[in-house]
């Protein structure tokens, strides 16, 4: 399990509205999610609802995934790749900071339930890799949003 949380200066809808703007990710990130679309591409990441699916890609790794909840709160969805081997739960929460008011704690996270989950915890290879990803692109996020708030 890999859970990041990251002070964004601006409120938790405008975090989300940003994060979900699927179209315009190459504008301010390009490290770690290759590839975020909807399917079909007509849809937009705000109008997702459970079910629906998005066509990803990570380093190296394309993913149709399944959304599972998509509310004010939190977007996230189920993807698994090489035939189960990794696989997990993968959120994104928008909290209202209880330390900076009209600030969001932004969580993000995944519960790893693949077969290779192990790889996963801290002290094994993939627990760091994850971090970093995870730290790389809420980063990337919260500079978009500070940028755009000012």
């Amino acid at each position: 399990m890999t859970r990041i949380e990251t002070e964004i200066e601006a409120p938790p809808e405008t975090v989300r509205a940003v994060m979900l703007d699927f179209a315009r990710y190459k504008e301010w990130h390009t490290s770690v999610i290759e590839k975020l679309e909807c399917i079909p591409a007509s849809k937009d990441g705000i109008s997702l609802v459970e079910g629906d699916r998005i066509d990803t890609r990570f380093p190296n790794t394309p993913m149709v995934a399944t959304v599972l909840r998509n509310s004010p709160a939190e977007f996230r969805w189920y993807g698994s790749v090489m035939g189960g081997a990794f696989a997990g739960e993968h959120y994104f929460s928008f909290n209202p900071s209880v330390t900076r008011p009209g600030c969001t704690t932004f969580v993000h996270g995944e519960d790893n339930t693949g077969w290779l989950r192990f790889l996963f915890n801290p002290g094994w290879p993939l627990h760091k890799v994850q971090s970093d990803m995870f730290e790389a692109y809420s980063n990337d996020l919260k500079a978009r949003v500070e940028a755009t708030e000012r």
